[in-house]
C-alpha cells in the first residue's frame, strides 16, 4: 500500500496530477478536481495521501490533499456500486464533513446532488456508513457553517459551485464568525479569477 507520497508536480489534468517522485519516476494520481484546482504546477507537495486500488485490469492512485478525504473515501468505495471514480465525483462535490453530516442526518437528498448518485445508491450509502464515518477534530467547518456561507454567496449572485469552492477552502478550527468567513469566502473567489 502506498499511503503518501511527496513529489514535484510534473502536469496537471482535469482528473488527475503526474507527480515527479525522484529518481526518473513520475506517478500518476487521480484526485478530485477541488483537489486539483489547490495546487499550482511546479509545486512541492509536501504530502499527498493516496489510496492504491487494483483491479483486474489496472492499477490506480489516488490522492487527496487532507488525510481526511482519503479515509472517507476508503469507506465510501466499500459500498456496493461505489467505485473509486464515483468516490472521487462524491469527494469533488461534498467535503468530508457534508458528507458525514448528510449520511448521519439520513439526507439522501443532498447525496442525490452528486452526479452519479441516485436515491438507491444514497439510502445504501446511509445505511451502510451511518455511524462508522468518523471526522478528525481539525475537519473542515460543519455543514451548517458552510451552508450559511453558500447561502449568502448565492443571495449575493455567485453559483452554487463557485460558493460551494470558495466556502470549502475557509481555514479550520479558528472560530471566525459569519462575516469573516463570508469575507474569507470573497476572497477566495476574486483569488481564483
Amino acid at each position: 500500500m502506498i499511503s503518501k507520497i511527496s513529489g514535484t508536480i510534473f502536469a496537471k489534468h482535469i482528473d488527475h496530477i503526474e507527480v515527479d517522485i525522484g529518481n526518473g519516476i513520475t506517478l500518476l494520481v487521480y484526485m478530485p478536481p477541488s483537489n486539483i484546482n489547490n495546487i499550482n504546477e511546479k509545486d512541492n507537495l509536501k504530502n499527498i495521501y493516496t489510496s492504491l486500488q487494483l483491479r483486474q485490469d489496472s492499477i490506480m492512485i489516488f490522492g487527496f490533499l487532507e488525510l481526511q478525504d482519503r479515509l472517507t473515501f476508503e469507506k465510501l468505495i466499500t459500498i456496493t456500486g461505489v467505485g473509486p471514480r464515483l468516490a472521487i465525483a462524491i469527494l469533488s462535490t461534498m467535503n468530508s464533513s457534508e458528507i458525514f453530516q448528510a449520511i448521519e442526518s439520513e439526507n439522501s437528498h443532498l447525496m442525490t446532488q452528486v452526479p452519479g448518485v441516485g436515491k438507491r445508491t444514497a439510502d445504501r450509502m446511509i445505511l451502510e456508513l451511518k455511524g462508522k464515518l468518523e471526522l478528525s477534530q481539525n475537519s473542515t467547518l460543519t455543514f451548517e457553517e458552510n451552508n450559511e456561507v453558500i447561502d449568502s454567496l448565492t443571495a449575493l449572485g455567485y453559483s452554487a459551485k463557485e460558493a460551494q469552492s470558495a466556502a470549502s477552502k475557509i481555514p479550520k478550527g479558528q472560530n471566525l464568525s459569519l462575516e469573516d468567513r463570508i469575507r474569507i469566502a470573497l476572497q477566495n473567489i476574486s483569488s481564483n479569477d
